[in-house]
């Protein structure tokens, strides 16, 4: 039984690096198709994947919402979700209101994560989303994470800034922002508040 999980969980991160190549393709295009071919190799080419299995316990009450994980942005450039059919998935729109990502059978949801928003100078936004246990039960959701080399230097190539727009970060190499959001006693992963932009946002006075 162990062994056959294995497997299906190792084939199943299989597909999900070759969508992620897919996917991560046609958001370039979406900067526009020269930028789009141009970057996706020579920027992209040495991204990798890994999967995390999230498993939340049912609160002891259920008498208000209880977040079973708390605001955050994703790390990766993007990042993959299957949730179960309980649901719970909100992201958070442009006026700060709550919206649930209700599951549907047979789709994934698909976020844009931190590093491609600094590689993408803002053009491309990292979402702030939660999860919310509403029903007494375990919650299990599948995640894919895909994400820059740790020793890729990330900064927004000056055909994506843009003649007109200005930077907004300053370089980094990924790991270190990695360990930022694991380590520091003030962005710890996961909490909210604390994102690519705090870490190296121009202007930023977090240290």
């Amino acid at each position: 039984m162990v062994f056959l999980l294995s497997e299906i969980l190792q084939e199943y991160g299989g597909k999900m690096t070759e969508l992620a190549k897919v996917i991560q393709k046609t958001v370039l295009m979406s900067l526009g198709e020269e930028l789009g071919m141009k970057y996706y190799v020579s920027e992209f080419g040495n991204c990798n994947g890994y999967l995390r299995i999230n498993n939340y316990s049912p609160p002891d009450s259920l008498e208000q919402e209880v977040e079973g994980l708390g605001m955050h942005t994703d790390m990766s450039c993007i990042t993959i979700v299957y949730q179960d059919e309980l649901g719970g998935l909100q992201v958070r729109s442009k006026d700060g209101k709550w919206v649930d990502i209700l599951p549907c059978e047979g789709t994934l949801v698909v976020n844009i994560g931190d590093m491609l928003q600094a590689w993408s100078n803002d053009k491309l936004r990292s979402s702030e989303h939660r999860v919310i246990l509403k029903k007494p039960v375990n919650r299990f959701s599948l995640v894919f994470f895909w994400c820059f080399e740790d020793e890729k230097v990330i900064l927004a190539p000056d055909e994506v800034v843009g003649e007109e727009n200005s930077r907004i970060y300053k370089s980094f190499v990924c790991s270190d922002y990695l360990n930022f959001r694991l380590t520091n006693e003030n962005g710890k992963f996961e909490k909210v508040g604390f994102t690519v932009k705090d870490f190296v946002g121009i202007g930023s006075k977090l240290k």
